[in-house]
């Protein structure tokens, strides 16, 4: 079973590990997340927010459906 951290989309992947040498902990932090869980259900706002945060999208351009199931920030699997 592919964690959170195998499914999260390339380029979001990138922008974590661009990210970790200005906040080290922070990255470091959400990319454990993202390692432990298998489920988007199972992490908190708090860490979807902190993911975003080293995204280029903003809170604002995530619906209810996007925070709700991660689809914009995981590949779909069949």
């Amino acid at each position: 079973m592919s964690t959170l951290y195998d499914k999260l989309k390339p380029e979001y992947k990138q922008s974590l590990n661009e990210q970790e040498e200005l906040y080290p902990t922070l990255v470091k932090s959400v990319k454990s997340a993202l390692k432990d869980n298998y489920l988007w259900s199972h992490l908190s706002i708090g860490q979807v927010r902190e993911l975003i945060s080293f995204t280029s999208m903003s809170l604002g351009s995530m619906s209810s459906y996007d925070w709700s199931y991660g689809e914009k920030l995981l590949i779909c699997e069949d």
